[in-house]
């Protein structure tokens, strides 16, 4: 899968980024987006599986406007990349995935994402899985 720097990404789609915050999962953040809303969840595996060696992760794409796009969601984890099957997302629906059981990058980073077929790359601020 061949992945476009991030800030470069973000700087060119004009972005305006919310930022962190906690919820009763785990870590959160969003991105807005000029016709819906990626957002991005880690939390550690001690506190879901006991495995500290592991995080969880939940990508999803909120579309309030616009046509019908095909997105493939995205936890990059330190450079390790996983991705879900693309889909068709509608406005007005909502698209997520779970990245279950990921080895915790030795960055201490996973960053949620979204390629949108035929617009490119979106991302999500960083957040901590450790």
């Amino acid at each position: 899968m061949n992945i476009v720097k991030k800030a470069g990404v973000l700087a060119a789609a004009s972005l305006c980024v919310v930022g962190a915050a906690s919820s009763a999962w785990g870590a959160s953040t969003s991105t807005k987006l000029s016709n819906g809303t990626l957002h991005s969840t880690v939390e550690n595996g001690r506190l879901v599986s006991g495995n500290s060696s592991l995080f969880y992760s939940v990508v999803k794409y909120s579309k309030t406007g616009g046509s019908t796009v095909t997105a493939t969601l995205v936890i990059d984890a330190g450079g390790k990349v996983y991705a879900s099957s693309p889909s068709n997302v509608a406005s007005g629906k909502s698209k997520s995935f779970s990245f279950g059981g990921k080895p915790v990058p030795t960055t201490c980073r996973a960053t949620g994402g979204m390629n949108v077929s035929g617009q490119g790359w979106f991302w999500t601020p960083s957040l901590n899985p450790c």
